[in-house]
């Protein structure tokens, strides 16, 4: 069965990218992409918008894979798998204090490539299946997270707004947000929460998804990994 889970694979030795993208393509990974330079690598992030990416710890340096995790950290919310055949004790308490999802080492053995994406995939599924939970007068709802679109605030209500129906809320922002992942949701303004994978396009003093138009308040810009 094929999957549409997105995969970048950054390594500066394209006969390792090339093999394991074949062992990927193997295992029913088809949507994959390669880069071989941090140039490379972060304009695939921005244009190919990978839902995880495997990374060389040593590419032209011996920490350039390493610093290409911090800027993940830093400036993205994408899940890293190192790609490593490092023993320096001292690259890889670097490389652990960046979080990665888990390693592949050198040589390869397919069964680890898949455990290692399949488990970070799986985690992702199990995110992206939360709810929040709520009533709508007499009716208790269990509404998924990734079909909001927007909270806005009204007064001593909150409207939670999807793309089929807006639910009105005796709540505060504050306890959507604390209900909601929060890896899914900003805050664009004071009154406003917005699902940011929804977002169609950015100004500076604005988000849109479709034609609706959401103030952002100074300082509230979201990241949208450009």
């Amino acid at each position: 069965m094929k999957t549409n889970f997105k995969i970048l694979i950054v390594d500066d030795e394209v006969l390792i990218a090339e093999f394991l993208k074949d062992k990927l393509m193997a295992m029913d990974y088809t949507n994959i992409a390669l880069a071989h330079s941090r140039k490379q690598a972060f304009e695939l992030i921005n244009s190919f918008n990978p839902n995880l990416i495997l990374l060389d710890i040593r590419m032209k340096n011996e920490r350039e894979g390493i610093e290409i995790a911090e800027e993940l950290n830093k400036n993205y919310n994408i899940p890293f798998i190192f790609i490593t055949a490092h023993s320096d004790k001292d690259i890889i308490q670097h490389a652990l204090s960046t979080k990665p999802s888990g390693y592949i080492t050198k040589p390869f053995k397919a069964i680890d490539i898949y455990a290692a994406v399949h488990l970070v995939e799986t985690n992702i599924e199990t995110i992206n299946e939360s709810f929040l939970l709520f009533k709508d007068g007499t009716a208790n709802i269990k509404l998924a997270t990734d079909t909001i679109l927007f909270a806005q605030s009204d007064d001593n209500y909150i409207h939670v707004v999807t793309s089929s129906k807006k639910y009105t809320l005796r709540n505060t922002l504050e306890w959507f947000r604390e209900n909601t992942p929060s890896h899914m949701f900003h805050r664009t303004h004071r009154s406003y929460i917005v699902n940011i994978s929804k977002i169609t396009k950015s100004t500076t003093k604005s988000v849109f998804i479709n034609q609706i138009e959401i103030p952002i308040s100074r300082g509230n810009q979201p990241n949208l990994g450009e």
